[in-house]
């Protein structure tokens, strides 16, 4: 079993291990349930809602796309974003809702996803809602299946580029979407943060307390040197676009995060790339001037 439905299932474990039966005939035989007896509608919040009929036994694993993206098509290993929606089918719990939350980081690999899900994202494009069933296998065959809803997101800003003045360092982006970016040749900088929106996206904005999911590149404005370390203009502090690595997760607007990132992600929104320009006193000391280019990928603002 994967990691990602051994996970899931774990989850299943212990809220089952909480609830009752409740008025469940023993006696009565289920009915062997398939995935085209299940429904997905929407809610009162950001997640689906899921239903299903009564006195059902899901014994086998099932896959749908629900509708395919219009966006990038996946490829193998790739990293990938997913908001991901799952219930008991015994009990009705819900396991797990990124929905309304933050979306969780996967690597596009059978060993992570089990080779089922797998096949299907192979096949699907960025925006595809897929409809999967997981019945008990291996170790916890005992316990009941579960159902997930996944919608996959893009792992990058997506969209029209926008005109930037041309005394800000330089972004092209490549293939994947990594942004490569080149100082400006002087090194000199001016003395408060320089904001640019590269890429406009539509999404939820960025407002104080914002929860964010982000890929995140911090280049060197200049030449510098700190302690015994020393570096170049354009070489990488720091990035999330490895293959093994993450996207960056935080709080906005709440002093939690550095300046530069607190005070010039406000007012942005979901689906923007944007760069930061942040002089030394917005960032680390001793560093000297850093360039930033976020894509901030998703926004969750929690209902006060």
């Amino acid at each position: 079993m994967s990691r990602l439905m051994a996970a899931l299932v774990a989850a299943a474990l212990l809220l089952t291990a909480c609830s009752s039966s409740g008025d469940t005939d023993p006696s009565a035989t289920p009915t062997v349930g398939d995935i085209s007896m299940i429904t997905v509608g929407s809610s009162d919040t950001l997640a689906p809602s899921v239903a299903w009929p009564g006195d059902l036994e899901f014994t086998k694993s099932q896959q749908k796309v629900m509708w395919q993206g219009d966006g990038e098509k996946l490829v193998d290993g790739q990293s990938l974003l997913l908001d991901m929606y799952v219930q008991s089918l015994a009990t009705g719990e819900v396991l797990e809702n990124t929905y309304d939350g933050l979306p969780r980081s996967f690597l596009l690999a059978p060993e992570l996803l089990g080779d089922n899900l797998y096949k299907v994202l192979l096949t699907a494009r960025v925006g595809t809602r897929v409809l999967s069933v997981a019945p008990p296998v291996g170790e916890f065959e005992d316990e009941p299946a579960i159902v997930i809803v996944i919608d996959v997101l893009s792992d990058h800003a997506v969209g029209e580029r926008l005109p930037v003045d041309d005394t800000l360092p330089g972004v092209e982006v490549t293939q994947t979407g990594e942004p490569q970016i080149t100082p400006v040749p002087d090194g000199e900088y001016l003395a408060e943060m320089e904001i640019a929106t590269l890429v406009q996206g539509d999404g939820p904005q960025v407002v104080p307390g914002s929860f964010i999911v982000a890929q995140i590149k911090v280049v060197y404005g200049a030449d510098g040197k700190k302690d015994t370390k020393s570096w170049k203009a354009g070489d990488v502090r720091q990035t999330s676009w490895l293959p093994e690595q993450a996207p960056f997760e935080g709080q906005v607007g709440v002093g939690k995060l550095l300046r530069a990132l607190d005070e010039g992600l406000i007012d942005q929104t979901a689906g923007s790339q944007v760069l930061l320009v942040a002089p030394e006193v917005w960032a680390y000391p001793g560093e000297g001037p850093l360039i930033f280019v976020i894509d901030i990928l998703d926004v969750w603002n929690q209902e006060t």
